[in-house]
């Protein structure tokens, strides 16, 4: 102990020391869990006041925007040339990985998501030179999940999730798979948030491992991106009523492989699982109110048939609630309310058959709440007696 100390560096010291110790301890714990992996953080980052994040973006994106001006009148051979835009594309990618691993401020971290995506879309307009429309599609989407997974930053892995679930949405509707997409979008999302705290999942296969590792490192930002591109995907569907007409006119009029009504009975399914996978987290649960909940979220899938979207709102909130996750409750709320308007509005049917839709589920909604406030009284009845 070093006896020039003062009582008050003393002090200052010790709690120090125990800081330092309770983090270790924290940290250890977590570990033991698999809730965390790798070394200990040296020291906590500091977090710069959210105006200064702000400001720091905006001159990032400045930045960008002059650079790539510059960029664009020096080298016109990329547009002239047959492979130039793949190579500037590829530079200017490389190039904000480089930037993303080598430095942490706001200012490089938005400077490097302008070069990313400027470099992205000469790397598609590549594409659009080189490749069929069809080709095109389907090279985007596994150009954004390959960003997904390399880039090493939450806002860029959460864009790239986004465009490579709307590229995917695409995809299949343009090799006539269309009206199935949303649905496995969404199950890849929920499987994500379901098992957000979880790091196992490892195979036996070093190269899958290292696919997959930051996937399960970066669920979240991963699992938002992809949720957001059925919302707006089905936002789209519900309010552009036109795209029915021409999903019909362009795509089944073609023999496509899939119908409306396929798409409606998948997302029943993954309703069906991500209800199944919470309600196994409570084992003190009989099984005839395992059965009870399942009964339930089969049955308003079944009346959201009709109605667009709601189907997805309610297991967007069902999800936020499990995982006591206010943002994506909040999201949810606004989708189902979102998509019930949309719906109320629909002029394909009329305004008496969406009246008694939309009473009938709310009247079984209603119903489901009193029945399952009478089983909680019953179970704290006999839990007191």
């Amino acid at each position: 102990m070093n006896e020039s100390l003062t009582p008050e560096e003393f002090g200052s010291e010790s709690l120090t020391q125990e800081k330092a110790h309770n983090q270790t301890s924290l940290w250890q714990s977590l570990l033991h869990h698999g809730v965390v992996s790798g070394e200990q953080p040296a020291k906590a980052e500091i977090q710069s006041p959210w105006f200064v994040k702000l400001l720091l973006a905006i001159s990032g994106w400045f930045a960008a925007l002059f650079f790539l001006g510059f960029l664009a009148l020096a080298m016109e051979f990329i547009f002239d040339s047959d492979h130039g835009a793949f190579i500037v594309g590829a530079i200017l990618t490389l190039g904000a990985y480089a930037l993303f691993t080598l430095n942490k401020n706001e200012f490089i971290e938005h400077l490097s998501l302008a070069v990313s995506f400027s470099g992205q879309i000469l790397i598609v307009y590549g594409f659009i030179q080189h490749f069929d429309d069809d080709t095109c599609w389907l090279l985007a989407t596994i150009l954004q999940f390959c960003l997904m997974a390399i880039m090493p930053n939450d806002i860029h892995r959460f864009c790239s999730a986004f465009f490579a679930a709307c590229c995917f949405i695409v995809t299949l509707a343009i090799f006539q798979l269309p009206f199935i997409a949303t649905s496995i979008i969404l199950l890849l999302a929920c499987w994500l948030f379901l098992h957000e705290f979880e790091r196992k999942g490892q195979t036996n296969n070093p190269l899958l491992n290292s696919l997959f590792s930051v996937v399960l490192l970066h669920k979240r930002p991963i699992a938002y991106g992809l949720l957001l591109a059925p919302l707006v995907q089905t936002c789209f569907m519900s309010f552009q009523y036109a795209w029915y007409g021409l999903i019909e006119s362009e795509l089944l009029s073609t023999e496509s492989l899939t119908a409306p009504w396929m798409g409606d009975v998948l997302l029943a399914l993954v309703s069906l699982y991500v209800v199944w996978q919470i309600v196994n987290r409570y084992p003190e649960l009989s099984v005839k109110v395992r059965y009870s909940v399942l009964v339930i979220s089969l049955l308003v899938s079944v009346l959201s048939f009709e109605a667009h979207g709601i189907n997805i709102g309610f297991l967007i909130m069902v999800l936020g609630f499990s995982a006591s996750n206010r943002l994506l409750l909040g999201l949810g709320v606004i989708a189902l309310v979102t998509f019930i308007s949309a719906y109320y509005y629909f002029l394909d049917f009329s305004l008496l058959d969406k009246s008694y839709t939309l009473m009938l589920m709310g009247i079984f909604l209603l119903a489901v709440r009193w029945a399952m406030l009478k089983f909680v009284t019953k179970q704290r009845e006999q839990a007191d007696a």
